[in-house]
């Protein structure tokens, strides 16, 4: 890949793509079959795949624990080598990159932001030293935490308390929270961290997520990660706060990437017909059932309207009202308007059967 970087924004460790460096490093004091596994093991030989224990194991006609044992034997003889300036260069700035978050960070983070330019090797390389640092640590809890790294065992305390607290706070509210939202109200909750640290803390939580909207919620809520072409067109709705055609629905699902395959606008709007939580208001513009739209033809509208009124309806009154829940021409509602069930009193106009 040769993406280029901004050489202002990224130590000159990184540019010169010196992890992978110091990985071979440390690496070359070692017996060669050691040296080798470790290289497959930690995807820092050939195409940079990283091979299982078992696929190692085959290869040498070993069990996959001996592998394993290996590995363990290699590091202590790494151990040393990581003391040298090297090695503690590079952790150093893993190191405050761990820190700059609190204390812990997603991994899939850090890699991103020590490997701008998505080269596999660094990136490995970047695991391996971590795997063989003293100061940070690797943390993974199922349906928890995702995979992180953090320089302190403290730091899972405040994680686990936030993860707590706001997700009794959604069970409670069920609704998506923007970042300002969420670190207020759980920043009243733990009055001893900072909103920065909450935001901080949550970005590395399982159950909770943003959705591509920048909005926190629970992780199997369709706000949150929607499935089907129904809940993407709902979310994409809600978010606009307004009427879209099913074209430009469509185009903002894209968009938005809230999914991998090609978004058909027939597809579409053929699930916007079949659920009764879209309403269609003009030619192919949808709205949402709950901001007050129902369905029905223009006639229909006028009727509900008129229906309501103890008194005839000036046009543009009337005009006025049908735009709040249907988008047509001016003309299709006077056309309407000049229809049997209804009838002209004076400058206003009523039901026909009102009389």
């Amino acid at each position: 890949m040769n993406q280029r970087v901004n050489s202002k924004s990224v130590p000159r460790e990184i540019e010169n793509g010196s992890f992978f460096i110091v990985a071979e490093k440390i690496l070359s004091n070692l017996p060669e079959r050691a040296k080798t596994i470790l290289k497959k093991r930690f995807g820092l030989i050939d195409d940079f795949s990283v091979q299982t224990l078992e696929k190692i194991g085959s290869d040498y006609n070993i069990t996959r624990e001996r592998v394993r044992q290996i590995i363990s034997d290699a590091k202590k003889i790494i151990s040393k080598k990581c003391e040298e300036a090297d090695f503690q260069r590079v952790e150093s700035q893993l190191f405050f990159a761990v820190e700059k978050k609190y204390g812990i960070i997603k991994e899939e983070n850090i890699l991103t932001e020590f490997n701008l330019c998505g080269l596999r090797n660094e990136e490995n390389a970047v695991r391996f030293l971590v795997y063989h640092s003293t100061k940070i640590k690797v943390v993974s809890e199922k349906n928890k935490i995702e995979k992180a790294w953090m320089n302190s065992q403290d730091v899972l305390g405040k994680v686990r308390k936030v993860s707590g607290e706001a997700e009794a706070l959604f069970l409670k509210n069920k609704n998506l929270l923007s970042d300002d939202e969420i670190s207020h109200e759980l920043a009243l909750l733990i009055g001893e961290l900072s909103k920065k640290e909450i935001l901080s803390y949550l970005s590395v939580l399982f159950n909770i997520k943003k959705n591509k909207f920048g909005k926190w919620g629970m992780r199997h809520w369709p706000e949150v990660s929607p499935k089907g072409s129904r809940e993407k067109i709902y979310l994409i709705l809600k978010e606009e706060k307004k009427p879209l055609h099913f074209t430009q629905i469509a185009m903002l699902i894209e968009k938005y990437k809230l999914g991998t395959k090609k978004v058909h606008p027939q597809t579409i709007h053929n699930e916007l017909i079949k659920d009764v939580r879209f309403v269609l208001i003009g030619r192919g513009i949808y709205a949402l059932s709950e901001w007050g739209y129902s369905g029905g033809a223009v006639k229909d509208v006028l009727r509900t309207i008129l229906e309501k009124s103890e008194k005839p309806l000036d046009r543009e009154d009337i005009i006025k009202k049908v735009f709040e829940v249907r988008k047509v021409k001016r003309t299709t509602i006077m056309i309407n308007l000049s229809g049997k069930d209804f009838e002209k009193v004076g400058n206003g106009y009523r039901l026909k059967n009102n009389t």
